[in-house]
C-alpha cells in the first residue's frame, strides 16, 4: 500500500504541473525553464549525497542507465510536454497522458518480459482510439496547431513510458535519492547548451516574486518530490502495474485546466477521456484478477 500511495501521489504531482508549466512558459522560455527546475532540484538533492549510501550500486553501467532515464524522462519528455502544451489545451495533454498505462505494459512486455494478456492488448487499442479521436476532431476543426501540440505530447508520453522502464529496471539496485539526483544533473547537463542562450537575452528584471515561486514549487515538486516517490514505489511492484498509476495523471491535469486556466471540456474531450478511461479499467481489472 505504501508503494502504491507513492506511486499514486507521484503522477497526480505530474499532471497538476502540465498546468502550471502552461502558466510559466508565458513568462520564460522552454529551455530556460527547464534548465533552471533542473538547477534547483540538483542543488536541493546534493544534500543527500553526502552520505555513503547514496553511492550504492553506482557504476559504469547504472551510469549509462541513468543518463538514458534523463534522456527520455527529463530532456525529451520536457522538451516535447512544454512545447506541446504550447500549441494545445491542458486537458488535451491530460488526455493523451493516459495512454502511458497501456503504452509502459506494452514496453514492460517487450522489454522486461513482464506478462500481458488479451484484456491488456483491449486496454492498449481503447487507449490509442482515445487519442486519435482527440486528434481527428481537431484536423477536423482544421486546428494545425492543436494537431501538432497533440502529436508533441504523444511524443513526451512515449519518452516517459521509455523513463518508466529504464527506472524499474535500476530502482533494485540504485537507492531512490541518488536515482533523482542523477537524473536532474543529466537533464541540467543536456539542456544547459540550449538554455544559455537564452538566459543571456532574457530580460531578468521582468522575472518578479510570483513568478519565481512558481519555478520554484514546480521544480521541487515535478524534479525532486515525483521523481523519489517513484522511484521509491515502482521498486516494490512491477513496471506494468505501477504503469496504472500514470492513469491518475489526466484527473489533476483537467483538474488544473479547468479551475485555473480557464479551460471548457468539449465533446471530444470528453469522448476520448471516457475511452482512455475504459482502457484504465480493463487494465486494472486484469491487475486485480492476477
Amino acid at each position: 500500500m505504501a508503494a502504491y500511495f507513492c506511486l499514486g501521489l507521484s503522477m497526480f504531482i505530474v499532471g497538476s504541473n502540465i498546468g502550471i508549466g502552461k502558466l510559466i512558459l508565458q513568462e520564460l522560455p522552454v529551455f530556460l525553464f527547464a534548465a533552471l527546475r533542473f538547477l534547483i532540484a540538483s542543488v536541493v538533492l546534493a544534500a543527500g549525497m553526502f552520505r555513503t549510501s547514496a553511492w550504492r550500486g553506482f557504476n559504469g553501467t547504472t551510469g549509462r542507465g541513468l543518463f538514458l532515464q534523463s534522456f527520455f524522462g527529463c530532456f525529451l519528455f520536457s522538451l516535447f510536454m512544454l512545447y506541446g502544451v504550447k500549441h494545445t489545451s491542458s486537458a488535451n495533454a491530460g488526455i493523451i497522458t493516459s495512454v502511458l498505462p497501456s503504452l509502459i505494459a506494452l514496453l514492460a512486455w517487450i522489454w522486461l518480459r513482464e506478462k500481458i494478456g488479451r484484456r491488456s492488448f483491449t486496454a492498449i487499442g481503447l487507449a490509442v482510439s482515445g487519442v486519435a479521436l482527440i486528434n481527428l476532431y481537431d484536423a477536423s476543426a482544421l486546428d494545425v496547431g492543436r494537431v501538432l501540440g497533440n502529436a508533441l505530447v504523444l511524443g513526451a508520453v512515449l519518452s516517459e513510458a521509455l523513463f518508466a522502464v529504464f527506472s524499474r529496471r535500476l530502482s533494485l539496485s540504485v537507492p531512490p535519492w541518488s536515482m533523482a539526483f542523477w537524473v536532474n544533473v543529466f537533464g541540467l547537463v543536456l539542456f544547459l547548451p540550449f538554455a544559455i542562450p537564452q538566459a543571456l537575452s532574457f530580460d531578468w528584471g521582468t522575472m518578479g516574486p510570483t513568478l519565481w515561486a512558481w519555478v520554484l514549487l514546480y521544480s521541487l515538486t515535478a524534479s525532486v518530490l515525483s521523481f523519489l516517490l517513484w522511484y521509491k514505489g515502482i521498486s516494490q511492484v512491477p513496471a506494468n502495474v505501477a504503469g496504472l498509476f500514470t492513469g491518475l495523471i489526466p484527473v489533476s491535469a483537467m483538474i488544473i485546466g479547468f479551475s485555473v486556466l480557464g479551460e471548457s471540456p468539449t465533446l471530444s474531450q470528453l469522448a476520448g477521456m471516457v475511452l482512455v478511461l475504459l482502457s484504465l479499467v480493463v487494465g486494472t481489472r486484469l491487475r486485480a484478477r492476477s
